[in-house]
């Protein structure tokens, strides 16, 4: 499995939460103001893993509707998304106890994710997620996810080195991340997967976040 781990990055959505119903309240906000008709879950999550720039592109494909309005769409998801209670979201089981495990092993934690800054740091507020040694977010750089360099970043700030660095993610978006930073992916099977996941395989799979304690024994 290559040298111990010592440092261990996050998603965050799917991966330590479950925020489609928030996503999809934002999705509806966006939706209405637009008269465009409103996406079920299937489709919002079938948007989701990108960042919100590619969330809309596809939720106005997925309408329809005028291209043009990606602008407005994006502009108006910020704001609707902002804005919707963090109650909305919710910690995935094993999320605590896992991250517990890691701190109480040395073993340093960091969250990569494409989500905003404001919603993220909400959410590790409001949930009592963390805390982590670095957050990078989707608005932090000028790239996002699959691009590796947000990875790299997160990876920076934990005073880690890919190789001794594990991601743990549940979409092909963070597998494709992984893959091109050098950085062993764990899978968390359950989230939102969008296409199948490609070569290399994931180093670990899991089908709960109880089942990556292994990460904390290096």
């Amino acid at each position: 499995m290559g040298a111990p781990v010592r440092a261990v990055v996050f998603d965050l959505d799917g991966t330590l939460i479950d925020s489609l119903p928030a996503i999809r309240l934002a999705f509806g906000a966006v939706c209405v103001a637009l008269d465009l008709p409103v996406p079920d879950r299937a489709a919002a999550q079938s948007f989701v893993g990108a960042g919100v720039p590619v969330a809309m592109e596809r939720l106005l494909a997925w309408a329809g509707a005028d291209r043009a309005l990606k602008g407005r769409a994006v502009a108006l998801m910020l704001e609707a998304y902002d804005a919707v209670p963090v109650t909305e979201n919710r910690v995935l089981d094993g999320a605590h106890d896992l991250l517990a495990a890691l701190a109480g092993a040395g073993v340093a934690t960091g969250l990569c994710t494409n989500k905003p800054r404001t919603p993220t740091s909400a959410v590790l507020h409001g949930l009592a997620l963390g805390p982590f040694g670095a957050v990078v977010c989707g608005d932090d750089l000028a790239r996002r996810k699959p691009d590796p360099e947000p990875l790299f970043e997160t990876i920076r700030r934990l005073n880690a080195s890919p190789e001794r660095t594990a991601y743990v993610g549940d979409s092909e978006i963070d597998h494709a991340t992984a893959a091109a930073a050098g950085v062993r992916f764990a899978f968390l099977r359950g989230g939102y997967l969008n296409a199948p996941l490609d070569d290399p395989p994931p180093a670990w799979s899991a089908d709960a976040l109880s089942d990556l304690h292994i990460l904390a024994r290096g």
